[in-house]
């Protein structure tokens, strides 16, 4: 019942609602194939609107986002370019650190600490503003920029610097080894800026590791000895 009241709302309202729809596309200033595909989106919904006002309504609300992303990104100092702007910023901060602290290692504030665990969170920064950077100039390019994800471009280098220096931490521990091998004589020192900057550049890179991570102290917790021949006997026994 509800939803064939919703339906039925949607039909009463759905000339008005294409006829200004169509208004907004007229002027929107983007290539002709975007266009086309809002104006085809349109006329798919208008079509469907007797027969199925439901599978209507969702094709309306898809070119009723398109339209309103373009808008965002047509206007005159789009947030997408913003954002790079900003992102560009982060990166020259993070070179002039890396800089001075390459240049006077033995500062007070960072002393004892310009070794792996600065360094770690610097690359992990670096591979947050690398995603962040490559993100923008892809959707700018495919005009289908979200502002929605406004503050995860924002937060993404601090996410990455933290990131970078806690899966570091992870393998330097020796809790979760590299290619099976024990992680604190890893003989390459660049693999631990090679790990910080692939953290800081892939979420899933670094949430994949925390759930091994889980596992690993999860099967600890429950096994401290390592000894797993007791729990195989018991469940021969049962079989």
């Amino acid at each position: 019942m509800t939803s064939n009241v919703k339906e039925n709302e949607f039909k009463g309202k759905a000339p008005k609602l294409f006829e200004k729809l169509r208004e907004r596309v007229g002027l929107l200033k983007e290539p002709k194939d975007i266009v086309d595909e809002i104006g085809k989106l349109i006329y798919d919904s208008e079509s469907l609107l007797n027969n199925n006002p439901e599978e209507s309504e969702k094709k309306y609300d898809e070119a009723l986002s398109k339209t309103e992303t373009v808008e965002i990104n047509q206007g005159p100092v789009p947030l997408a370019w913003k954002l790079l702007k900003i992102e560009i910023g982060y990166l020259v901060l993070l070179l002039l650190l890396g800089y001075i602290t390459y240049k006077w290692p033995d500062f007070v504030l960072w002393k004892g600490l310009v070794e792996y665990p600065l360094q770690t969170a610097w690359f992990g920064a670096l591979g947050g503003i690398t995603i962040a950077i490559y993100g923008i100039y892809e959707h700018i390019q495919l005009r289908d920029f979200d502002p929605k994800y406004e503050l995860w471009y924002m937060c993404k280098p601090l996410m990455g610097a933290i990131f970078g220096w806690f899966v570091y931490l992870i393998y330097f521990i020796g809790l979760i080894s590299v290619q099976g091998l024990d992680s604190t004589n890893i003989n390459h020192p660049e693999l631990p800026y090679l790990i910080a900057f692939l953290a800081g550049f892939s979420e899933r890179f670094t949430l994949r590791l925390i759930d091994r991570l889980m596992e690993v102290l999860t099967t600890w917790r429950e096994n401290p000895s390592g000894d797993t021949s007791k729990k195989k006997t018991t469940k021969e026994e049962h079989k």
